[in-house]
């Protein structure tokens, strides 16, 4: 009896390895088949990576980046702005007299630009009439300087700011005190596409003595 049991154990492992073994010839060449081509798909990708960095050059680079901005030269614009915008501020802050101002009324006007800009320098800047009297709002322009913000490629927007330094008009007999500096800001959003400026926001600053 345990001879024959002996025997059954014996057939049963040998019959256990020829499973596994019959099991490992199905599977392995499955296996071999996933594995080569999980082989192939990396040699694609590393090829693909490959070309996009050969293609990722400092010329490819520019040439993105100038058909992002329509071939702007950003210098060229900021140098054009700033030049106009500080020619006309020196005009109207500089103006003694209603004629002076209307003959350079035009020419500041079409240096600035566009409306929002021109209203709000003009209504800063215009002279008036008081009893007959020539009265400029300014009395003569100290400094002024125009920077520029970050500019942004997708919106086409360049935000500008304009600080100036003049002499303010003291306009009260009774004032002991006489300004000598009076700072004011002039900031908005210039579309570079459209040539037009965005809302202005004016801004007066600390008086100086």
């Amino acid at each position: 009896m345990g001879e024959k049991i002996k025997k059954i154990g014996i057939i049963a492992v040998v019959l256990l390895d020829l499973l596994f073994l019959y099991l490992s010839f199905v599977s392995y060449p499955n296996q071999i088949k996933n594995s080569e081509q999980k082989i192939s798909e990396n040699q694609a990708k590393i090829s693909d990576y490959k070309v996009k960095t050969n293609k990722l050059t400092y010329k490819s680079y520019q040439k993105v980046i100038r058909e992002k901005v329509n071939y702007l030269n950003l210098d060229n614009t900021e140098n054009t702005l700033r030049k106009n915008y500080t020619e006309a501020i020196t005009d109207a802050y500089n103006v003694k007299t209603e004629d002076e101002y209307n003959s350079k009324e035009k020419d500041i006007a079409s240096k600035l630009g566009t409306d929002h800009l021109i209203s709000t320098v003009l209504g800063k800047t215009i002279v008036q009439k008081i009893k007959g009297k020539d009265y400029p709002q300014s009395n003569g322009l100290n400094n002024v300087n125009v920077s520029f913000g970050k500019y942004n490629v997708d919106t086409k927007i360049l935000p500008v700011n304009i600080l100036v330094d003049y002499k303010p008009v003291v306009d009260d007999s009774s004032a002991t005190v006489t300004v000598n500096s009076k700072k004011v800001m002039y900031t908005f959003n210039y579309n570079v596409k459209d040539n037009s400026d965005g809302d202005v926001t004016f801004t007066e600053l600390v008086s100086t003595k």
